[in-house]
């Protein structure tokens, strides 16, 4: 909470710009809707996100398939004005704008969902989801609907989807990676997740939290000696530039999940509020393919640039399942849901 009130003063500033709409003419006194040229009101919405702005990036991709449906379903009445790089914040920062109405809607990893939805953690134990039909199931179902709920209830905004944070692998300088034991020994970056921290510490690993503006500098001068994440992060990041080994572990799979300001989708005519809703689904839907289908590619793309890609048919997946066994055994308030989501076919 310390971060919300300071950035509370800033957030407030940067409202009347950051939201609401633009025009070739003359604003409406809402500052919700303004006329073009021709005298046709447009509404605006601002989405922000702390990903790269790249073709390859998953979050990027959920982005501009949102905006080109959301533009298109509404004749260009409706226009989505994006915010990627974490231009107006981190993803914690994100989720405090569109609670507060500083920002319409947010495109956010879960994990910043964990401070006010315990079962969001859920999804960060290791080695929990088999695989995207996995995800998909899991997410569509009763499970992701419920902790949707969940998180209009107790976040107060208006969850338009889920999205997909992609399966998490792990890179480093020091050696190839196949079992537990490889990873022994080794200082590697996490995300300030206490679940992830735990997997590595399980692993025998030294987790070192980092922000990501660190984190290229930190890998090139052996600051720490490995990292961990999805590949349409590190490739477009360029992380692999500065290190030799990848491992295609799958170790974590989180989501993501779109979130609107609840008084600024009420304040919208029914129509635009359904198109809103249909396009968050499609958006979710084409994101899914393109991680499915992209994540091979980019594990060719990084052995092609020179690193050493390591397959899971080479992995003692059952040793790595079997090491962090641990942390489900420290955690049995998740055991319900966990069990839950690994019977879910």
């Amino acid at each position: 909470m310390k971060r919300f009130f300071a950035g509370l003063l800033v957030v407030g500033m940067m409202g009347t710009v950051l939201t609401g709409c633009k025009s070739q003419g003359t604003d409406s006194a809402s500052g919700n809707a303004a006329a073009d040229a021709s005298g046709t009101e447009t509404t605006v919405l601002v989405l922000a996100n702390s990903a790269p702005a790249s073709e390859d990036n998953h979050m990027y991709q959920y982005c501009e398939k949102f905006k080109e449906l959301v533009e298109e379903k509404s004749n260009g009445s409706v226009e989505i004005e994006i915010h990627p790089n974490g231009e107006l914040g981190g993803e914690r920062d994100l989720v405090e704008g569109v609670q507060l109405g500083t920002i319409d809607i947010c495109f956010v990893a879960s994990a910043p969902l964990g401070n006010f939805v315990d079962d969001t953690l859920a999804f960060d134990f290791p080695f929990l989801f088999r695989d995207y039909d996995h995800v998909q199931h899991v997410m569509d179902g009763e499970i992701g609907t419920d902790i949707a709920g969940q998180v209009e209830e107790k976040v107060g905004v208006k969850f338009l989807s889920w999205g997909v944070n992609g399966f998490r692998h792990f890179c480093n300088n020091i050696r190839p990676v196949k079992s537990p034991e490889d990873i022994r020994g080794l200082k590697v970056r996490t995300t300030e997740n206490k679940i992830h921290m735990e997997t590595f510490s399980a692993l025998g690993a030294d987790p070192t939290p980092m922000g990501t503006g660190e984190l290229y500098t930190a890998l090139q001068q052996g600051t720490v000696d490995g990292m961990e994440g999805p590949l349409t992060w590190i490739l477009p990041s360029k992380y692999n530039e500065v290190q030799k080994y990848m491992s295609l572990t799958s170790h974590f799979y989180a989501p993501s999940a779109a979130l609107m300001n609840q008084a600024k989708f009420d304040g919208l005519p029914e129509d635009v509020r359904t198109i809103l809703e249909e396009s968050a689904e499609e958006a979710e839907s084409y994101q899914l393919q393109f991680c499915h289908d992209i994540d091979k590619q980019m594990a060719e793309e990084a052995a092609e640039a020179g690193m050493e890609v390591i397959p899971e048919s080479e992995l003692d997946m059952d040793g790595f399942r079997e090491a962090v066994q641990s942390v489900y055994d420290a955690h049995p308030e998740y055991a319900q849901i966990l069990q839950k989501i690994k019977e879910t076919e």
